[in-house]
C-alpha cells in the first residue's frame, strides 16, 4: 500500500507539474495532464493516505489495549530475577566517569569542585 501511495502522489504531482510547464510551452494535451493529475491526487492518493493513517492508529490502539489488560507483575521485572551476574556496562567500578562534579576536601577554606577527578587516588 505504501508503494501505491508513493507512486500515485509522485505521478499526480508530476502530471500537474507538466501541466504547469505546458501552459508556458503550450503542450497539446494540457487539459489531459490536469485531469489525470487531479484524479490521481484526489481519488487515489488522498484516500490511501487516510486509510493508512486509520490502520496505523488502529494498530497503536490495539498495542495499548494489550498492555492495559496485563497486570503489573508481568510488565515489571523484579531486581533479583536477572540472568546476568556481575558488573554491567553502567555500574562497573573500573569505568572512568568524567561527567558531574566531584568535591575534594581537606583544605582550610572548604572543598573545591572539579571535573574529571573521580577516584583519582586509585590510579
Amino acid at each position: 500500500m505504501k508503494i501505491a501511495i508513493y507512486l500515485s502522489g509522485i505521478a499526480g504531482s508530476l502530471l500537474l507539474l507538466i501541466r504547469n510547464t505546458g501552459i508556458i510551452l503550450e503542450f497539446p494535451l494540457n487539459k489531459l495532464f490536469l485531469i489525470l493529475g487531479l484524479i490521481l491526487l484526489v481519488l487515489v492518493y488522498l484516500p490511501l493516505i487516510i486509510i493508512d493513517e486509520y490502520l496505523h492508529n488502529k494498530k497503536i490502539n490495539r498495542i495499548i489495549d494489550s498492555y492495559k489488560e496485563m497486570d503489573n507483575n508481568t510488565i515489571q521485572k523484579e531486581k533479583g530475577d536477572s540472568k546476568n551476574k556481575g558488573w554491567g556496562m553502567n555500574n562497573s567500578p573500573f569505568r572512568e566517569r568524567k561527567s558531574g562534579l566531584t568535591w575534594g576536601g581537606g583544605n582550610i577554606h572548604g572543598a573545591n569542585a572539579s571535573r574529571g577527578n573521580r577516584k583519582s587516588f586509585l590510579k
